[in-house]
């Protein structure tokens, strides 16, 4: 009865057995290529590398050289706006606020200037911070004078009391009891 079985099951496992459809046809798709990175992403990095390392000079030179290559785009004109807030960047050794703020003015009067409103809020802030070091400059002087003032007022009260100890020894001396014998 086992045999039978068997016979059985593979009569219908051979039976049930139909022959595999032919594969389908590959069809070449080309592969898509990965979009480039725009130039000024990588020029933006650079620059901010060198900033961050206080290289404002190589910054500067970086954003010049891209503005020239690539003239006439959207992102020159990003890169002149940079160039200009370099020289508006306080750490900058090459820092004025009047030439910062001779640069920004520049850079809002141009024609391809994307950055105005950004660039006049920074003009706007050099004005605040220029008023400020100013009054600061004022203070320091008023605080320096009033200084110098005290300072001579101590000298001369230090001279005055110096002379009247020289004048109080000399009445000691003149009003001191004569020793026997040195006469």
């Amino acid at each position: 009865m086992t045999t039978r079985v068997f016979a059985l099951l593979f009569v219908i496992a051979t039976g049930c057995h139909h022959a595999s459809p032919p594969p389908a046809a590959v069809v070449d798709v080309p592969v898509p290529s990965l979009p480039t990175e725009a130039p000024w992403v990588g020029t933006l990095a650079a620059v901010q590398i060198a900033v961050d390392s206080g290289r404002f000079a190589r910054a500067d030179s970086i954003l010049a050289a891209f503005a020239q290559s690539q003239a006439g785009t959207p992102d020159a004109s990003e890169s002149v706006f940079w160039r200009v807030m370099l020289r508006a960047d306080p750490r900058n050794p090459a820092f004025s606020p009047a030439d910062a703020r001779a640069a920004l003015e520049a850079y809002i009067d141009s024609d391809g200037a994307s950055r105005r409103t950004e660039a006049a809020v920074m003009v706007r802030l050099l004005a605040i911070s220029d008023s400020l070091r100013a009054a600061q400059a004022v203070q320091r002087s008023a605080t320096d004078a009033r200084d110098r003032a005290r300072d001579d007022e101590l000298q001369k009260l230090r001279d005055e009391l110096q002379k009247t100890q020289a004048e109080l020894d000399r009445i000691k001396r003149r009003l001191a009891p004569v020793k026997p014998g040195s006469e």
